[in-house]
């Protein structure tokens, strides 16, 4: 039986264990769960139970090595790391601070240098802007805020001879005076342990070393752990193109919201489909749905790495943060699409379905908000060119407490989980089964949406009608008009092509890499001074990092530079300034990731849709 769209929200908002998901993030968000660790490999033996128990089949966890050597493509595997203990102590007169990572979260920087088994004492040397001068050899440095963000400041620490240092990226409470420790990650390999602090803490640190004071440390490592990935299925009996559903694993504890909430809504997600599957008898045309837990992006990679070649998904929904309380935490729930060179039916149904649970609960309060591709997360290798597969983003951004030890259960909102978990099945089941809803119902969503996105191009292009004396919002209203047309087609059950060759004029870009895409391998490929350019780009505008990506996904050996900026930035609905396109896309041809060939490599194809709610193109 066919089910309006609202009508499989509410379904799903009946059907979906939300007491039970509610205590699989509470199990989650109890372990330190570090890419390769042992805390990530018992929460994910408690994935693997949960979703066994749930229903799901073919259950495993795939260990991958954590040498910091194994590589899929550029994405290289992290290093083993463990902290079975981690512990600060500091005497003055009769005071005292102790910092333990057993009672403290986010204490302890990821990847810190082991001490002997007994520890160190060692005197607190004062740390401002500069490094110079200071006599570290042998000792604890107490660095202010301001200058720890120098990426200059941990080499400068070792190389003075530093033991390790403490420093302050704290974020401030839902109280006033509240503040929560920040994460800190070291490279692995550094000699230097850190050690996170709120503000308070580091001002009495810093007085105290001024006096003379010493420090104890004491941090043991174990590293035999590998990197886990847990996958499963619900098979289908239609044909043999899956849908991925995934979460990432990794956080240190307490990691609600980022990211024990995605993981304990995939689990929510499962047992619902799976109970449903079980009381109707039937999907006969449902196609298989595969669910995967890992470690963000290298968890991914290790997962995709092994299935090139082999059978891709037709469409993936990637949850990550979504179940954060929006009135502690600041951050619409967001419908991220796919880029716009994968034309798809996931985001005109993947927002209409979550518009659906929201007004469905709207009792609690809260808001959601649709948002162009950025790649934050796991989806973001999906929309790789060569492999081309339509992946929505559920999740919630800003959150003022992520990467804080304040991510906390208390940040959760349990309708918020709801919400996401009942959307997150509905589309779900709309992608993996073609007749769940009438084809009727899919051409109205789709022919609203594409009306809403028409309106707000040509609004967007009055906005920046001073651009390129309103070529720049031409260029948009059009962009849209062919995306728009592409996504009309798919929900008539049409063939989508591929847009016929663009003219060109001067070199065409390509590809230069293997596999998804990866700024860190952009980074790791750009010599030191163009490694530091880029870095200090990515700091100052986190967006630079989604028009970085954006670049690479419209780089398809058809379009000039300029034609990729163009593209790129009507895909993020707004111009690049051309000194940032210049400087990131420099980076992407001295890295050798993006090649400049004086011809288009090959002439436009045209390849059928790999489903009717897929990508308009085979990968």
């Amino acid at each position: 039986m066919q089910l309006d769209p609202g009508e499989l929200v509410a379904h799903y908002l009946r059907a979906v264990p939300i007491d039970e998901v509610m205590g699989h993030l509470a199990r989650v968000a109890e372990f330190d769960r570090y890419q390769a660790s042992l805390g990530i490999e018992e929460a994910a033996a408690v994935v693997a139970q949960v979703a066994h128990a749930a229903g799901v089949e073919e259950v495993a966890i795939e260990r991958h090595p954590a040498d910091g050597a194994a590589r899929w493509w550029s994405f290289q595997a992290p290093v083993s790391w463990t902290p079975t203990a981690a512990r600060l102590v500091v005497r003055s007169g009769e005071s005292l601070l102790e910092v333990d990572h057993a009672r403290d979260p986010f204490s302890i920087a990821t990847c810190s240098a082991p001490t002997s088994p007994e520890g160190v004492t060692a005197p607190l040397v004062a740390v401002g802007g500069a490094v110079g001068g200071a006599r570290l050899a042998g000792a604890i440095a107490v660095v202010e805020r301001g200058a720890f963000s120098r990426p200059a400041l941990l080499e400068e620490l070792a190389t003075a001879g530093a033991l390790g240092f403490v420093t302050d990226v704290s974020v401030a409470g839902a109280r006033p005076g509240v503040e929560h420790a920040g994460r800190i990650e070291l490279p692995p390999g550094t000699p230097l342990f850190g050690f996170s602090v709120t503000g308070g803490q580091l001002a009495m640190l810093r007085a105290w070393a001024e006096r003379g004071a010493e420090g104890h440390a004491r941090i043991r490592v174990d590293r035999s752990a590998a990197m886990p990935v847990v996958t499963g299925v619900l098979p289908g009996h239609g044909d043999d193109r899956e849908v991925w559903l995934t979460a990432h694993l990794c956080h240190p504890r307490p990691g609600a919201n980022d990211n024990a909430s995605g993981v304990a809504a995939l689990l929510g997600i499962a047992a619902a489909h799976a109970a449903s599957r079980r009381a109707e008898r039937r999907h006969a045309t449902a196609r298989t749905l595969r669910f995967v837990w890992g470690p963000e992006f290298v968890g991914m990679a290790a997962t995709l790495h092994g299935r090139i070649g082999g059978r891709l998904p037709s469409a993936v929904i990637n949850l990550d943060m979504v179940g954060e309380d929006q009135a502690l935490c600041g951050g619409p729930f967001l419908v991220e699409r796919p880029p716009d060179s994968l034309p798809s039916l996931a985001a005109p149904l993947g927002e209409h379905l979550v518009a659906e649970a929201f007004a469905r609960t709207r009792a609690g309060a809260g808001r959601w908000s649709p948002a162009q591709f950025t790649g934050f997360s796991d989806h973001a290798l999906f929309a790789d060119p060569r492999i081309g597969v339509p992946a929505v983003q559920l999740c919630h951004a800003p959150d003022r407490f992520n990467h804080s030890s304040g991510d906390a259960l208390d940040k959760v909102s349990p309708v918020e989980m709801l919400r996401a978990t009942a959307a997150g099945a509905a589309l779900a089941r709309v992608l993996a089964d073609d007749s769940a809803v009438a084809r009727a119902a899919v051409e109205r969503v789709a022919a609203e949406w594409c009306g809403r996105e028409e309106a707000a191009a040509r609004r967007t292009a009055h906005r920046y009608r001073a651009v390129q004396h309103g070529a720049w919002g031409r260029g948009l209203v059009r962009h849209v008009a062919r995306h728009t047309a592409a996504v009309r087609a798919l929900a008539a059950g049409s063939v989508v092509e591929e847009p016929g060759g663009t003219a060109v004029d001067g070199p065409v870009v390509s590809a230069g890499w293997s596999g998804p895409f990866n700024a860190r391998g952009v980074l790791a490929d750009l010599p030191p001074h163009g490694r530091a350019a880029l870095s200090a780009l990515l700091r100052e505008d986190k967006l630079n990092y989604a028009r970085l990506l954006n670049f690479a996904v419209c780089c398809n050996g058809r379009r000039t530079r300029a034609q990729v900026v163009g593209e790129a930035s009507f895909s993020l609905r707004a111009p690049v300034e051309p000194e940032t396109a210049e400087q990131l896309f420099g980076a992407l041809l001295q890295s050798g990731w993006v090649v400049e060939e004086p011809e288009p490599s090959a002439p436009a194809t045209s390849a059928p849709s790999t489903s009717a709610y897929g990508a308009a193109a085979a990968p």
